[in-house]
C-alpha cells in the first residue's frame, strides 16, 4: 500500500508538472500571438499615418496610369481607386486611352466596364500609377495636384511642390505594389480588384516568367487568384495572351500605339512600342510592318526616333526583335546591342526576351546620355 501511495503521488506530481509545462507553453503561444496581432495593428497605423500627412482631401481623387494603357495601368488604376474608397476617399479610376484586347478580357473576367477617359488633368487631384513621366501622362498634369505615385519604374520627370506618397519598387508590376499597399493599410481587396491586379501582374511578368518577376509578384498572384475565384492562373493567362496576340481590326499604326510609351533621354524625344507575337514568322512580319509605319508617326508625335519591340515569350520561346525607325535609331541599337544581337536587315534579334523597363530603356539611355548635348 505504501509503495502504491508513493507511485500515485509521483504520478500526480508528474501530471502536475506536465500540466504546468503545457499551460506555460500555450500561455506563451497566446502571448506571442497577441504580440503579433498588436504589431500588425501598429504597422497598419504607421502606414496609414502617410495618409494623415496628406491632410484633408474633400475633392475627388482621379487615379490614372500612362497613355496607351496596358493591363498593368488599367488594373492598378481600378484597384488603387478601390483602395482609396475603402479608406474613405472619393476616388475614381480614369484612363488616357482605349484599352487593348488583353485588358478587355481581364475587365470582362472581373465583371467591370473600362474606366472613363480623362481629357485634361488641369486643376484635378491626381494619383499616378505605373508611370511618373509627363510625356506619358495626362494633358494638363503640370497644373494638377499629384498626391501619390505608385510605380515600378525608375523615377521620371514628374515633380510636385506638395508632399506626396511615392511608392516605387523594383518588382514586376505596379499592381503588385498596389497589392502591397492594400496589405500595408490592412484592407482586403474585393473580388473585382483582385482579378484586375492578378491579371495585371500576369501580363507584366509574362505569367511570372519575365526576368523582372520577384517573390512579391508570385505571392500576390497566389493571394489574389484565391480572392478572385480563379483556380487556374495558367489557363487564365493563356486566354489573356490569346486576346493580346489578336490585332484583328487594327491598322499597323494602331498596333504600334497599343502598348506605347514616350521618353526624353539625352535631349532626344524617343518612343517605344511593345508588340507581341506567337511565332517567329509572325514576329518578323510585324517587325517589317513596324519598320514601315514608325517613320509615319513621327510628324504627329514630335519624336526624334522610334523603336518597336516585337517579342515572343511562351513555352521555350524567348526572343525580342528590336526595330529602329531610321538611321539614327539604328545607330543607337547597334551601339547598345550590336555585340549580342543578330541584324537581319530589318531588326536586331536578341535572346532571351528583353523587357522594355529593365533592359531596353537602360541600354539606350547609356547610349543617348553619352551623346554630346546641343
Amino acid at each position: 500500500m505504501e509503495k502504491r501511495a508513493k507511485w500515485v503521488t509521483r504520478a500526480c506530481l508528474l501530471l502536475l508538472l506536465i500540466a504546468v509545462g503545457l499551460g506555460g507553453f500555450f500561455f506563451g503561444k497566446a502571448k506571442e500571438g497577441s504580440r503579433f496581432e498588436e504589431e500588425k495593428k501598429l504597422n497598419i497605423l504607421l502606414h496609414r499615418s502617410d495618409l494623415d500627412g496628406l491632410g484633408e482631401i474633400k475633392e475627388t481623387i482621379y487615379v490614372t496610369g500612362h497613355k496607351s494603357p496596358d493591363s498593368d495601368t488599367v488594373g492598378s488604376s481600378i484597384a488603387y481607386a478601390a483602395l482609396l474608397r475603402a479608406l474613405g476617399y472619393d476616388a475614381v479610376p480614369v484612363l488616357l486611352g482605349p484599352v487593348n484586347h488583353e485588358s478587355a478580357y481581364i475587365l470582362q473576367a472581373a465583371g467591370l466596364e473600362a474606366p472613363a477617359l480623362l481629357e485634361d488633368a488641369s486643376g484635378l487631384t491626381m494619383v499616378l500609377v505605373d508611370h511618373s513621366e509627363y510625356t506619358q501622362s495626362a494633358n494638363g498634369l503640370k497644373d494638377a495636384k499629384i498626391i501619390s505615385i505608385i510605380d515600378h519604374h525608375g523615377d521620371g520627370s514628374v515633380i510636385t511642390a506638395n508632399p506626396l506618397i511615392y511608392d516605387a519598387r523594383p518588382i514586376g508590376s505596379a499592381a503588385t505594389v498596389t497589392w502591397l499597399q492594400y496589405r500595408d493599410y490592412g484592407v482586403e481587396p474585393d473580388r473585382q480588384s483582385a482579378v484586375m491586379m492578378m491579371g495585371a501582374i500576369l501580363s507584366d511578368t509574362k505569367n511570372l516568367q519575365s526576368g523582372t518577376t520577384t517573390f512579391a509578384d508570385r505571392e500576390a498572384v497566389k493571394v489574389l487568384s484565391k480572392l478572385g475565384g480563379v483556380t487556374d492562373t495558367d489557363a487564365f493567362y493563356q486566354d489573356m495572351n490569346k486576346a493580346l496576340l489578336s490585332y484583328e481590326g487594327k491598322t499597323d499604326e494602331e498596333i504600334f500605339f497599343t502598348d506605347y510609351k514616350e521618353y526624353e533621354i539625352g535631349g532626344k524625344r524617343v518612343s517605344v512600342g511593345n508588340v507581341n507575337a506567337y511565332d517567329e514568322e509572325t514576329a518578323k512580319d510585324l517587325a517589317a510592318r513596324m519598320k514601315t509605319v514608325m517613320p509615319l508617326t513621327k510628324p504627329s508625335t514630335g519624336m526624334d526616333m522610334c523603336f518597336a519591340m516585337v517579342s515572343i515569350l511562351h513555352d521555350d520561346l524567348s526572343v525580342t526583335y528590336l526595330v529602329p525607325s531610321d538611321e539614327a535609331a539604328d545607330e543607337v541599337l547597334r551601339t547598345a546591342f550590336g555585340d549580342r544581337a543578330h541584324y537581319d536587315g530589318t531588326s536586331y534579334k536578341i535572346e532571351p526576351y528583353a523587357s522594355r523597363k529593365a533592359v531596353f530603356i537602360p541600354a539606350i539611355t547609356d547610349v543617348l546620355e553619352a551623346y554630346p548635348k546641343e
